[in-house]
């Protein structure tokens, strides 16, 4: 077994040791998500799970992870297979992954606030689908974790869409 904390080992840099060195098992994470599951085969990652959100959605939300703690299991298989990524060409991608959370994390960091309509809004604002799920979550007085974990959405899409009705002066942060 592997631990350790990732403020002492950044969650990319133990995937990439776990990826280069061809290990088989589930990496266990605890952080701003509640807690994730990774599993590798042979050092190509097969499936990801962080609450009710499996596959790609679940990997976004494991690239956010910035502190906790993580375990390595060897030889536990996945449950199931809904990624296949592997060498360096993955690992480009979950760092850009990375990279693009970075402003909406720094907008919302908490993921336990309350998001609200403010005075401005208006049933008369024409919205699409996607828009209407995320603006739900805030009807619905979901935090952003809640709306994140309920979402049918990927999670960054749904962060970007608060995102811009917040700029736009339509929903605030709730105390």
């Amino acid at each position: 077994m592997i631990a350790g904390n990732f403020s002492v080992f950044p969650f990319l840099s133990v995937l990439q040791m776990l990826m280069s060195s061809g290990r088989t098992g589930l990496l266990e994470v605890q952080g701003r998500a509640g807690l994730g599951e990774l599993w590798l085969e042979e050092g190509t990652i097969m499936h990801a799970r962080v609450g009710q959100l499996e596959g790609e959605s679940a990997m976004q939300l494991l690239t956010t992870t910035e502190s906790g703690e993580f375990q390595f299991g060897a030889a536990q298989p996945a449950p199931e297979r809904s990624l296949s990524l592997s060498g360096d060409l993955a690992l480009r991608q979950l760092f850009q992954e990375t990279e693009a959370w970075k402003p909406l994390l720094a907008q919302y960091g908490d993921w336990s606030q309350l998001m609200g309509f403010t005075a401005q809004w208006n049933d008369r604002i024409s919205v699409n689908r996607r828009q209407f799920q995320v603006l739900r979550g805030v009807e619905r007085g979901l935090s952003i974790g809640e709306m994140l974990e309920q979402a049918a959405l990927p999670p960054r899409l749904l962060l970007s869409t608060l995102f811009q009705f917040q700029q736009a002066g339509l929903i605030e942060a709730r105390a």
